[in-house]
């Protein structure tokens, strides 16, 4: 019986941090070559990383989220990241989204998102 009531507990736990960030978008700058803000939108199970000063797509990544970790798996775009998939430990508190680098072998992708802070706007 404690079995059932951990694993309910966990599968509700994940929901409801999958649910934190599902149809919400966060504002941010990225240290690129040139700081550039831009919008990540979260979605059902994709992020769009938008250019906030022509809304062009940046890149496109699959998410999944699993104990405060964000898990993000490139699905188009710009990055030379493949498919390799990048965890970061995620914190909301208020309305600001602090992304922090778990493990990710992709060198375009850890250090741009690693301490990074993001505010919602939706």
């Amino acid at each position: 019986m404690k079995k059932i009531i951990f694993v309910f507990f966990v599968s509700f736990t994940s929901l409801t941090l999958h649910a934190q960030l599902k149809n919400t978008k966060w504002k941010g700058t990225l240290n690129l070559e040139n700081k550039i803000d831009v919008v990540f939108d979260y979605r059902n199970d994709t992020l769009e990383v938008i250019n906030s000063q022509d809304n062009s797509s940046i890149e496109t990544m699959s998410y999944t989220i699993e104990n405060n970790i964000l898990t993000l798996k490139k699905l188009s775009g710009q990055s030379d990241c493949d498919q390799a998939p990048g965890k970061y430990k995620f914190e909301i508190n208020n309305n600001t989204l602090t992304i922090a680098l778990v493990l990710d072998a992709c060198d375009d992708r850890a250090p741009i998102l690693d301490n990074s802070k993001w505010t919602k706007i939706k």
